[in-house]
């Protein structure tokens, strides 16, 4: 059984300053031909038959106590010139286009707080690419913390009220998991809470995948546990071209990368979140396989490469 950590579950939340000066979500931005609208910043581009669109929902104020494990940390941060007490990361969710599907990636922080204000970009990011709530007909929803799911609801209300939504199976056991809530600390039980609550708003539109299925054709999730219990990655097959959408298997592209091993303070078990860390890094570096990630610098797109016995990230310039 997966022991809740308390010093896991609330490092990160500890380290957040009272009130957080953020960036990204509340200012216009243009890329890739989209007109913004306010609060949107989008990046569009090709991935076979889909169209890939990355919508940023906010800037995370992050710093150097979210992370630990390693006396490297601080000449890393210093060598990229970031932090300590800045770390900021982006937020950020993923539009999939094709002939006959419209399909989000999970959904952005929407109205929770849990890290300050400034959030809920993905809902004017879909505007200015041309798709309401409604047209959405899948939601694929890597991990169940609130800045992937808090998008999803308004109030107790689906926000995206005909889609379907495909969490993995290990995840939505997890959090439903009543045994579980009871033994977690009080300050994190509204972890919980928020998420049966949006697994109650999507009601039998709920699909539960395992490990290695399908959400959709070409679209299959893999489990990657430590960051959650049930964290997925999402193979996208796009039939001539393919991506990895590897969620908050960093949450830094410049810390994580040169320390895979460094845990961060929302990791429900920080050695399995690095041993899933390394284990996807091996896998896309030995393919070159093109990635995506929630927290890598907007938009999001780019290649981790093998660096000695570490990696590195290399941005993707994609045409």
């Amino acid at each position: 059984m997966t022991q809740i950590n308390r010093r896991n579950l609330l490092k990160g939340a500890a380290a957040l300053p009272a009130t957080a000066a953020l960036a990204g979500a509340a200012s216009p931005a243009l890329a890739a031909g989209h007109s913004a609208t306010e609060g949107a910043a989008l990046y569009s581009a090709p991935l076979g038959q889909y169209r890939i669109t990355a919508l940023l929902d906010g800037i995370a104020p992050l710093g150097r106590g979210f992370f630990f494990g390693s006396e490297e940390i601080d000449p890393v941060m210093e060598q990229v010139d970031i932090g300590p007490d800045a770390l900021p990361a982006p937020v950020s969710a993923f539009l999939l286009q094709s002939d006959d599907r419209t399909i989000l990636i999970d959904a952005g922080m929407g109205e929770q707080e849990l890290l300050g204000p400034g959030f809920g970009g993905v809902t004017p990011g879909l505007a200015a690419a041309g798709v309401a709530p409604e047209d959405i007909d899948l939601v694929v929803l890597t991990h169940a913390h609130p800045d992937h799911l808090g998008g999803l609801i308004r109030g107790d209300e689906a926000v995206f009220k005909n889609a379907e939504l495909a969490v993995g199976e290990v995840e939505a056991g997890f959090w439903t998991d009543e045994a579980m809530m009871a033994q977690a600390p009080d300050e994190a039980k509204g972890l919980f809470q928020l998420a049966q609550t949006v697994l109650n708003a999507y009601g039998t539109n709920v699909t539960r995948v395992a490990d290695g299925g399908d959400a959709a054709p070409g679209l299959s999730m893999m489990l990657s546990p430590g960051h959650t219990p049930g964290h997925s990655i999402v193979r996208i097959d796009g039939g001539d071209r393919q991506l990895l959408m590897i969620a908050d298997t960093l949450h830094s592209a410049d810390v994580h990368t040169a320390l895979p091993d460094v845990g961060f303070g929302f990791d429900s078990d920080p050695a399995q979140a690095a041993a899933s860390r390394r284990r996807v890094f091996d896998m896309v570096s030995a393919d070159k396989t093109l990635v995506a990630g929630s927290h890598i610098h907007f938009p999001g797109f780019g290649r981790i490469l093998q660096d000695g016995d570490a990696y590195r990230y290399i941005p993707a310039t994609w045409m």
